[in-house]
């Protein structure tokens, strides 16, 4: 079985780490603020003006993205994120060789990204230790790109380590003991009592953490439901969705029927006869091809930008992206759904 390989949504989204907010380009000598926003020193400059002069009273400065009080002096050069931005340029470069795809490796260590040397780590040399191939077993959890452990590291950065809320819990859904996982909850199994936070009719629960500012990331992990067949052998799959992942506004409704698109504070991909589809209005948009959707799906939220995409979990290719005209608007959180009692899903813990 060939390796899966590292495509264009790789790519991108390593792209848009290097990326500074402010100018659109590559950060050159980032600086990280209090809010742990970051910029490039010159930009951030340029944005807040001219220090006053010795003596005269000083204008408060403020983060240009979550508008929190920074004060100049609390400016500290981002060491780690200026070598993310060098191995992400070797990593684009190397993708964008023609025939380039993803090796296993077999054994050495692949550096993190606060281990490394700034002035002698090489990204060739450190690449160089990626090229030998190694035997993989089939259906494996291990069965993951050879650069994929390279790429988590400098992903983690932004992913964010989080929960489920089980106050805002359908009351047919059954919630985890560490609050990560979701499921359909048995028959006869007894039902908390309804709240406002709650939600009635979806079968949904929410994210203990939201998100007001900021690029924040996180993985869940789905079951593939065509491989769930009744005794007859025929599929039981009735054609409706038996799950969604995503995100969800804090306004999202909570009484009543929801509406699942972006008007209705919901930006979610499903999984729907044995295939992935967007959530779009005024109809869904089927995702990928022929083949079952991706066991583990990464959901990208990027709030100044009004961005919330999708990607396969294990190859990084996206699935999808959600593009609102500007600034989301309100607190965001992960929104897990699911109706089919096959389709447990579990949020992924954020990687140490």
């Amino acid at each position: 079985m060939e390796a899966p390989e590292l495509g264009p949504g790789l790519v991108e989204r390593l792209e848009q780490l290097a990326t500074c907010p402010l100018c659109g380009g590559p950060f050159e000598d980032p600086v990280l603020l209090a809010c742990e926003h970051s910029f490039c020193r010159a930009c951030l400059a340029r944005h807040w003006g001219a220090p006053p002069a010795t003596g005269a009273e000083a204008t408060p400065t403020a983060c240009p993205c979550c508008g929190q009080p920074c004060p100049r002096r609390s400016l500290r050069s981002n060491v780690r994120l200026a070598v993310e931005v060098r191995i992400s340029r070797g990593l684009c470069e190397k993708l964008a060789e023609p025939g380039a795809r993803t090796r296993r490796r077999r054994g050495g260590r692949i550096p993190t990204m606060g281990c490394l040397d700034l002035h002698e780590e090489d990204v060739r040399k450190t690449w160089k230790r990626l090229d030998a191939p190694m035997p993989k077993s089939p259906n494996s959890e291990e069965d993951l790109p050879e650069d994929y452990p390279v790429v988590k590291n400098m992903l983690h950065r932004l992913t964010a380590n989080l929960t489920l809320d089980p106050h805002t819990a359908h009351r047919r859904l059954l919630i985890s003991s560490d609050c990560r996982s979701v499921q359909l909850a048995p028959p006869g199994a007894p039902s908390p009592p309804d709240s406002p936070a709650r939600f009635d009719q979806l079968p949904a629960v929410l994210g203990a953490q939201g998100f007001g500012a900021g690029r924040h990331c996180w993985e869940v992990e789905t079951v593939d439901t065509t491989s769930f067949q009744d005794s007859s052998g025929e599929d039981e799959d009735d054609g409706e969705s038996s799950y969604a992942v995503g995100a969800a506004g804090e306004s999202v409704r909570r009484k009543g029927r929801v509406g699942l698109c972006p008007a209705g504070a919901v930006w979610a991909v499903e999984g729907r006869g044995g295939r992935l589809w967007a959530l779009t209005a005024p109809e869904p948009t089927p995702l990928g091809g022929a083949g079952p959707p991706p066991r583990r799906i990464r959901v990208d939220l990027d709030w100044e930008r009004g961005r919330v995409a999708f990607y396969d979990g294990r190859s990084l290719d996206l699935l999808f992206a959600f593009q609102a005209p500007g600034p989301l608007g309100e607190r965001i959180f992960p929104l897990l759904c699911t109706r089919d009692p096959r389709a447990p899903l579990r949020i992924v813990p954020a990687e140490g």
